[in-house]
């Protein structure tokens, strides 16, 4: 079982900010689910590599050490606090006003013996924006006790069919409210009461309609 980005919560302005967010924590989160550790910046650079992002500069001291990437007008900055054991993300705009900007946070927590992912504000969300509405992933003993609305829980045998079965309510969500792909970010399109991502290959479909979507898919594999 694995951890991948999920619905990509893009109506806060739909902000480019927290759909990039979601892509490294899901992956962030996958990382610690498979290693029981934070990941090292090499790690973070592939990642942010394969988001399209360029190296810009990097710094460290005795505590920190911070790697700087654009790409266009969006910056990004990935801390690690090496006494602390901690790394933080930000997120940002490179003109214009960093309280539109987006942090990720990784830290453990010794007390509860937790690793946590959280997807927060930089600073100050929108005029008329509450919060991001976004939980967070929290780890405990190898198993995720709270599984975040950007991340969906899969198995092998999805990624395989490049298909992926949601809970009713957040494909409902994902149909609704013109997501992107939860993998790529590309745009989807409607296909027999399901979703299709053109670039990817996935599939999305709800509960609800499982067994019909798997025997057909089934009979298109076998009608040769």
């Amino acid at each position: 079982m694995k951890l991948i980005p999920g619905i990509a919560y893009l109506r806060v302005q739909r902000q480019v900010y927290v759909g990039y967010s979601m892509a490294l924590a899901g992956w962030i989160g996958e990382y610690i689910l498979h290693y029981d550790k934070f990941p090292k910046p090499n790690f973070i650079r592939r990642a942010l590599g394969k988001l399209g992002f360029s190296f810009s500069s990097e710094e460290e001291d005795e505590r920190y050490f911070t790697m700087f990437y654009i790409k266009g007008n969006t910056g990004i900055t990935a801390s690690w606090d090496i006494e602390e054991d901690r790394i933080f993300l930000q997120v940002f705009p490179l003109r214009g006003r960093i309280s539109r900007g987006v942090t990720i946070r990784v830290e453990g927590i010794e007390v509860y013996d937790q690793e946590v992912v959280s997807i927060e504000p930089a600073q100050r969300l929108p005029k008329g924006v509450r919060s991001l509405g976004i939980n967070p992933l929290i780890i405990e003993d190898k198993v995720p006790i709270s599984i975040p609305y950007w991340g969906s829980l899969y198995e092998e045998w999805q990624e395989d069919l490049k298909l992926l079965i949601m809970v009713d309510e957040i494909f409902d969500k994902l149909y609704r409210e013109e997501y992107r792909c939860p993998i790529c970010f590309s745009p989807l399109r409607e296909e027999k009461g399901i979703l299709v991502c053109d670039k990817c290959g996935f599939k999305f479909a709800p509960v609800n309609e499982f067994e019909r979507v798997v025997e057909e898919f089934i009979a298109e594999e076998f009608s040769f």
